[in-house]
C-alpha cells in the first residue's frame, strides 16, 4: 500500500469473504475512508475492521449478498471514535436489526445514508441512539409507513423521497400540537410519494424548517394556511404534481418564503380554480418564483392582479405557459428583479416596450428565446433597460429579415455581447430568399429602407383631422332637420326619466294648431276648414301656403312653425299622406277625417 494512503475503494471485484485479518495491511496507514461497492461480499469477520481506527466514513454499496445482520455485528465492534458517515445503499435490504446502532452511543456520527434498499416499514426508534445524527437519508427504499417516535432530535436534514407514503408523518410530540420530535429540522423532502392530499395539520410542529421539497406528490388541492406555521420556510417546491385542480386563496400564506418553484403543474391560472387577488398576496417576501409549464391567462388584469403584490420579486421564471401577449404595466412594477424568463411562450412583436419594460433598470438577464417574434424594432425595448440590461436571449425566433428588421441588426451588430446565442440562434424565416440566412448577414441599404420622415406623420395627421371635420359639416348640413329631431326625443327621455314631462299651454304658443294636408284637399282646407275654425271660433291656425316664409326651404319652414304650434292637425284622407318627412312624434297630433260632419266635433277634438 502507498504511502500516504487514506481512501481505499474495491469496486467490482470477486471479494466473498473478509477475514479477521483480511484489512490487516490497511492498520500501518491513516485510512479514513473504505468503500466496498458492487462486489460478492457474503462474509465479514466481526473484528475485521477493528485496526481501523481513523475510519471515518465506510461506504457499502450493491453489496447484495451481504446480510444486514452480519454487517451489524461488524460495525458494533469497529472503531467509532472518528466515524461521521455510514453509507449503506442499494443493498436490497428488508428490514434493520431493532438494535442495528446499539453500539453508537457515545459515538459522533452525523451522516446515515440508507437509500435504495426495501423498508417497507421504517421505525425510527432504531435511529435514537445517534444522539448527534445530522442527516438522515432514506431515499427509494419503499417505505409506506414511517413512525417518527425515537428519531433523534438532532437531525436536521430528512429526506423520504421516492418512497410509497401516502400520507405524511406525524411530527408533532403531543395532541397538541405543540412540542416536535424534530425541533432543528432545517431540509424536508417528501418529493416522489404516493401522497395524495396535504391536511390543514400536516405541516405542523416544524418549526425550523426551511426547505420543504413536494415534487412529484399528486395533491388536487392546496390548502389554505398549510405553510403558515412554519416560521422559518423559505423555500417550497411544488413541482409535477399533476393533478393539482385548485389553490385556495391563502395556500402560499408565509411571510418567510423566499423562494416558490411550482413547475410542469400544468395548472390552469386561466380558470378560476384561483384567485388572482390573494393568491401572492401573503407572500410580500418572495424573491424568485418559477411557474414555467402551466397555463398563463390571456387577460392582462388577471396577470396585473396575480404579480402586483410581489415588490421584492428578483428572479421570475415563465418558460412555457402560452404566454402570446407581453403583459402592459406588470413587470415593471417588479424594481428588484433581475432575471425574467419567458421562454418557450407564444409571444409575437410588440411595439409598446415603454409601457411592458419602463422602469426595469435593476433587470440583468431578460430571455425571450424560442417565441413567435418575427421583428425588434426601436419601441421594443425602452433605452434605459437597454442601458442597464446584461444579456439579452432573442435566440430561435422566426425573424422577418425586412425593413423593419434594420434597427435589430444594427443593434446585434453595435452590441453583439449583450445578445446571448448570438449570432448562430439568431436566423431568417422570411422571406424565402434569405431563409436561414444570419440575421447578421441581412444587410438593406439605406436607400432601399429611407428612414420615416416626421414630416410625413404630420401630413397624415392633418389630412385625417381635415376629412372628419368636412364629413362632420356636410352631415350637419345634410341632416339638420333630423338632428333636431334626435335632440328633441333625447330631451324628451332625459325628462321621462327625471319623472316629468312639461305640459305647455296654447297661449305659450303663436298658433293653436299647424295644418298638415295633402295638395288635393286645399280648396277644401282654405275655404271651408279655415273659415269655419279661424272666423267662427277663433282659432289661429298656421297654413303652409299661406304663412311659410318665402326665403327658407320647406323643411325649415316645418321645423320653425312647428315649434310656433300649440297642436298639429293632420288631415289623412289621402293614403300618401300616412307618413310626413320632418314630423315628429311630440304628443301635440289631432287626427280627423275630411267626412267629419260635425265642426263642433272636430273643435273638441283639436282643444282636447
Amino acid at each position: 500500500m502507498p504511502s500516504g494512503t487514506t481512501v481505499v475503494v474495491m469496486n467490482g471485484t470477486n471479494l466473498t469473504h473478509i477475514g479477521e485479518n483480511g484489512l490487516v495491511n490497511l492498520t500501518d496507514h491513516v485510512i479514513k475512508k473504505l468503500e466496498f461497492e458492487d462486489n460478492i461480499i457474503s462474509y465479514i469477520h466481526p473484528k475485521a475492521f477493528d485496526g481501523l481506527v481513523y475510519l471515518s466514513s465506510l461506504f457499502i454499496w450493491y453489496e447484495r449478498r451481504l446480510d444486514v445482520n452480519i454487517l451489524k455485528i461488524v460495525i458494533d465492534n469497529m472503531p467509532k471514535t472518528h466515524l461521521k458517515f455510514l453509507h449503506f445503499r442499494f443493498n436490497q435490504w428488508t428490514s434493520l436489526p431493532r438494535d442495528m446502532f446499539m453500539s453508537f452511543t457515545n459515538n459522533s456520527l452525523r451522516t446515515l445514508w440508507l437509500e435504495g434498499n426495501r423498508f417497507y416499514n421504517m421505525n425510527c426508534s432504531i435511529f435514537s441512539p445517534l444522539k448527534k445524527l445530522k442527516k438522515l437519508y432514506l431515499p427509494g427504499n419503499s417505505i409506506s409507513y414511517f413512525a417518527t417516535t425515537g428519531i433523534p432530535k438532532t437531525v436536521m436534514d430528512l429526506y423520504l423521497n421516492n418512497n410509497s407514503l401516502h400520507l405524511i408523518p406525524n411530527w408533532c410530540k403531543d395532541r397538541h400540537r405543540e412540542t416536535s420530535f424534530l425541533p432543528d429540522l432545517r431540509n424536508l423532502e417528501l418529493n416522489s410519494n404516493n401522497i395524495g392530499d396535504i391536511g390543514k395539520h400536516s405541516l405542523l410542529c416544524l418549526p425550523r424548517v426551511e426547505v420543504l421539497n413536494l415534487d412529484g406528490i399528486h395533491i388536487g388541492k392546496i390548502r389554505d394556511n398549510i405553510f403558515a406555521s412554519m416560521k422559518m420556510l423559505n423555500t417550497v417546491k411544488l413541482s409535477n404534481i399533476g393533478n393539482l385542480k385548485r389553490i385556495e386563496s391563502f395556500a402560499f400564506n408565509s411571510s418567510s418564503l423566499i423562494s416558490l418553484i411550482m413547475e410542469q403543474t400544468y395548472f390552469h391560472f386561466d380558470r378560476s380554480g384561483f384567485n388572482p387577488q390573494t393568491i401572492f398576496a401573503s407572500t410580500p417576501n418572495l424573491e424568485f418564483l418559477s411557474l414555467s409549464h402551466n397555463y398563463f391567462p390571456k387577460d392582462e388584469m388577471i396577470v396585473y392582479s396575480m404579480f402586483s403584490p410581489l415588490v421584492r420579486l428578483k428572479k421570475l421564471i415563465l418558460a412555457s405557459t402560452r404566454i402570446t401577449i407581453l403583459p402592459r404595466y406588470v413587470f415593471s412594477k417588479f424594481k428588484s428583479l433581475r432575471v425574467l424568463s419567458l421562454d418557450a411562450n407564444k409571444i409575437t412583436a410588440w411595439n409598446n416596450g415603454a409601457d411592458i419594460f419602463q422602469n426595469m433598470t435593476s433587470l440583468k438577464r431578460l430571455i425571450l428565446s424560442n417565441n413567435q417574434i418575427d421583428t425588434v424594432n426601436e419601441s421594443s425595448f425602452p433605452p434605459n433597460m437597454l442601458r442597464s440590461v446584461d444579456g439579452i436571449d432573442l435566440s430561435n425566433n422566426p425573424y422577418t429579415c425586412d425593413c423593419n428588421l434594420l434597427w435589430f441588426s444594427d443593434m446585434l451588430k453595435s452590441t453583439p455581447s449583450k445578445f446571448l446565442q448570438y449570432p448562430f440562434a439568431y436566423r431568417c424565416h422570411q422571406p424565402s430568399k434569405f431563409v436561414g440566412r444570419f440575421v447578421m448577414q441581412f444587410v438593406e441599404s439605406k436607400k432601399t429602407c429611407p428612414p420615416w420622415n416626421p414630416l410625413y406623420t404630420m401630413a397624415i395627421c392633418i389630412s385625417s383631422f381635415g376629412i372628419i371635420m368636412v364629413t362632420f359639416i356636410f352631415v350637419g348640413v345634410k341632416c339638420q332637420t333630423n338632428i333636431k329631431n334626435y335632440i328633441y326625443l333625447w330631451r324628451v327621455q332625459s325628462s321621462r326619466k327625471k319623472g316629468y314631462i312639461p305640459l305647455p299651454e296654447a297661449d305659450d304658443f303663436e298658433y293653436h294648431a299647424f295644418v298638415v294636408y295633402c295638395d288635393a284637399d286645399r280648396s277644401w282646407v282654405h275655404e271651408t276648414f279655415l273659415v269655419k275654425m279661424e272666423r267662427e271660433e277663433g282659432v289661429k291656425l298656421c297654413v303652409h301656403h299661406r304663412d311659410f316664409d318665402v326665403s327658407e326651404s320647406i323643411t325649415e319652414n316645418i321645423d320653425k312653425y312647428l315649434e310656433r304650434s300649440w297642436k298639429v292637425v293632420y288631415h289623412y284622407i289621402r293614403m300618401n299622406f300616412r307618413k310626413v318627412n320632418g314630423m315628429r312624434p311630440n304628443g301635440k297630433l289631432t287626427w280627423f277625417r275630411k267626412d267629419v260632419e260635425d265642426m263642433d266635433e272636430m273643435l273638441s277634438c283639436l282643444l282636447c
